[in-house]
């Protein structure tokens, strides 16, 4: 039973850390800058409506805010390195159609301010567009595409040129001062979707553009003579037209993310059914079964394509929000919503698509539309139910839902809605309204809610930040780091941008030691140098929690361990296990100059160390006349010092030049060296007296140079040693120890 609470003690454990230590979301706020007078300056460009008016043009929006629309882009127009900012700007005159884009360029403190010099304006819903130096010299240029242009709106005559209910294609072209104004394609202004790209290599982006048919495909290029846009790529249309009727494929979308470019393009188009489906008329907008997954190589020419079965899908009146259930098929659109990916790493791609399912009940004279996410297969297979749960729907994808690596501890990209923060009656079932993503866990997506937020400045926020906020994606934002960028349609004001802290850099735990055992009954404390009172910590001992939130622990056994400490970002790095081991303290050495320890010795020389380590000590000359000690070190463990050994140098009598009497070694065990150089004498003789009680003990006779002399039998102490000659005209004593 003991057991059981245990392990539930440590997940409960884990589970608090990793809660409350999450990665933290920093919001930089206040990001839009507006020019003094900026009034009087919309007034002035929007045919006279001014910022009394509701923010979005619509009567939506609070009295004098700025709202805006779809038509939000990020790009670096002025080329400087920093990406800058494009909104459709509201209020504008809804009588005359008259609309305006503004380009806020990013300052070196992260603001973006609105530069009124360069203002796409035009007339028509300015939702999707992009940037490219059409005429080639060096100069960002703007395009925007009106293909939503629809209601009323369409019976309205304002413009010769608003034919086949579309207001034309524009074009502004940067003249280093403000944008000169002119029409993409004033003949057939059927353009649905676009993307920018230099086809032809010369240095001038070209605008590859679908249309609903029958040419499908063009490739339009500026004429620097004539000031105006002209197709190239002829053929490119006729490959398609072949391939598809455009009476049964409704018309391709350049929607599929990092497909496009100047050597080839991915499109997903809808494919109409010839039958009527679940008692719905033929030929109705959203009355398609499949879409068709298809690649176009500009330098092989060839087109290559690949179905997607997306079933129908009965949503009940719980998702739908009304009185019945109802059937629904999703739509893909214009913009970039579509992403191919290897969800599970089985080595099969899939193409994760957000968008809006419709009903297809037209006869009804009513339609329903709800939100979320399809999974379509390569292998002609609907797999949404297999990677996301409630069959995808979801209320916040929104139009446009993202697909970027906006966590840093999951593997690949993420799936981020278009909407934050929606009224909570729009979701199911208790769905937050608290940002959120989905990542990639054990092979399938899996919602993740942003809960820990604050402003750079630290300060925290709450859920009520993003109320009905809409994003678009912001790669690149800083080292190590993606972004989303916020704003809220009504009140472009609130744009900011939020980003998860990166812990890329953040450095793992530092421990103060570098060599970590443990000797005899000691212990040891290993320390965190990089430890600061605001970090929180794990101290694990034998893969079990030992201690929590200290910079410190002392150990005593042999262990292995490891630290994760959590900083205030948490930002979550651990250690490298590390074993500690514990080792006997040696056996203090026996000295006799000769350390019985084999390794590892110290010498001492009156209780100061020396560089002798070897383990017999090399004595010869009267400097090194001293008290020698020795200890040794084993596996890190330091032995106690040896009893101490006084050593005499070698008793020398010079008696004359070239003549002595030498005794060697002094201090001696067993065995003494006799040598002597004296004129007239070959032999000498030598007693052998206890120093503490005068009595002789030995005595040696007739002695010749280099014979040593053997006295173990003698007690340790010390002697006075008598060297004399026969005749006794020699007579010489030293004084000599025995160990």
């Amino acid at each position: 039973m003991n057991k059981k609470y245990l392990i539930i003690g440590f997940i409960l454990l884990t589970s608090i850390f990793n809660e409350a230590f999450s990665q933290k979301w920093i919001v930089k706020d206040s990001i839009l800058v507006f020019p003094q007078g900026f009034s009087s300056w919309l007034k002035r460009n929007n045919g006279g409506i001014d910022s009394a008016a509701p923010g979005n043009g619509n009567a939506n929006g609070q009295i004098g805010n700025i709202g805006t629309n779809q038509g939000v882009d990020l790009y670096d127009f002025n080329k400087d390195g920093l990406p800058d900012l494009t909104f459709q700007l509201f209020p504008s005159n809804n009588a005359t159609r008259e609309y305006l884009k503004g380009i806020f360029i990013q300052n070196k403190n992260g603001q973006y301010v609105l530069d009124t010099n360069y203002v796409i304006k035009a007339k028509g819903d300015m939702w999707l567009g992009g940037y490219g130096d059409f005429n080639g010299d060096g100069l960002n240029d703007y395009h925007y595409l009106i293909q939503n242009y629809h209601g009323a709106d369409s019976n309205r005559k304002l413009s010769p040129e608003m034919i086949n209910d579309n207001w034309p294609d524009k074009v502004f072209i940067n003249n280093g001062k403000s944008f000169d104004t002119l029409t993409l394609d004033a003949n057939s202004l059927n353009v649905e979707s676009t993307y920018v790209a230099d086809i032809d290599k010369d240095g001038a982006d070209e605008i590859i553009a679908t249309d609903r048919g029958p040419n499908y495909v063009n490739v339009y290029k500026y004429d620097k003579i004539n000031k105006n846009f002209f197709r190239i790529n002829t053929d490119l249309s006729d490959t398609w037209g072949k391939r598809f009727d455009h009476w049964v494929s409704r018309y391709p979308l350049f929607n599929v993310a990092n497909t496009n470019n100047q050597n080839e393009f991915a499109t997903i188009i809808f494919d109409n059914s010839n039958s009527k489906d679940i008692g719905e008329p033929d030929w109705q907008p959203y009355n398609f079964k499949t879409f068709t997954y298809a690649t176009y190589n500009f330098n092989t020419k060839k087109l290559e394509t690949i179905s997607l079965n997306r079933d129908s899908i009965l949503i009940p009146v719980k998702y739908s929000k009304l009185d019945a259930d109802d059937y629904y098929r999703l739509n893909i659109h214009e913009k970039i919503t579509a992403y191919k990916m290897d969800i599970d790493k089985n080595g099969e791609e899939e193409i994760v698509v957000g968008g809006f399912y419709v009903n297809n009940y037209y006869k009804l004279n009513f339609n329903r539309t709800t939100y979320g996410w399809k999974v379509l297969g390569l292998n002609g297979k609907d797999l949404t139910t297999q990677f996301f749960k409630d069959s995808g729907i979801d209320r916040g994808t929104g139009l446009f839902s993202h697909g970027l690596d906006i966590d840093e501890t999951a593997e690949g990209i993420e799936m981020i809605p278009g909407n934050w923060g929606l009224d909570p009656k729009n979701y199911v079932d208790g769905s937050p309204t608290l940002g959120y993503y989905y990542k990639v866990v054990n092979g399938k997506f899996e919602k993740t809610v942003i809960r820990d937020i604050k402003l750079e400045s630290g300060k925290k926020l709450d859920s009520t930040y993003f109320k009905e906020m809409n994003l678009i994606k912001y790669p690149n934002f800083k080292k190590n780091t993606n972004a989303l960028l916020m704003y809220d349609f009504n009140n472009i004001k609130r744009a900011s941008i939020i980003y998860q802290v990166s812990c890329a850099d953040a450095p793992k735990p530092i421990f103060d030691k570098t060599q970590y055992s443990i000797c005899g009954t000691d212990s040891t404390t290993v320390k965190l140098t990089n430890y600061s009172k605001s970090d929180s910590t794990i101290w694990y001992v034998n893969n079990k929690v030992k201690a929590t939130n200290t910079d410190q622990l002392v150990f005593k056994t042999n262990d292995t361990f490891y630290v994760t400490r959590i900083d205030t970002n948490g930002c979550t790095k651990t250690t490298d296990a590390i074993k500690l081991l514990k080792f006997s303290t040696p056996t203090t050495p026996t000295n006799n100059l000769i350390s019985s320890a084999s390794i590892g010795n110290v010498w001492f020389k009156d209780g100061t160390a020396i560089t002798d380590t070897t383990q017999k000590i090399k004595l010869s000359d009267p400097s090194k006349v001293g008290s020698y000690t020795v200890k040794t070190t084993q596996n890190g463990c330091v032995s106690a010092l040896s009893s101490p050994y006084y050593f005499l140098v070698t008793d020398v009598i010079n008696l004359s030049a070239g003549e002595f009497i030498k005794l060697a070694p002094n201090p001696f065990v067993n065995q003494l060296n006799f040598d002597f150089v004296v004129k007239g004498y070959q032999r000498l003789n030598i007693e052998v007296y206890d120093l503490a009680t005068g009595t002789r003990v030995a005595i040696k006779q007739n002695l010749t140079a280099g014979m040593p002399i053997t006295l173990g039998q003698l007690s340790a102490g010390t002697y006075i040693i008598k060297v004399s000659s026969n005749d006794n005209k020699i007579v010489q004593q030293f004084k000599m120890v025995k160990l």
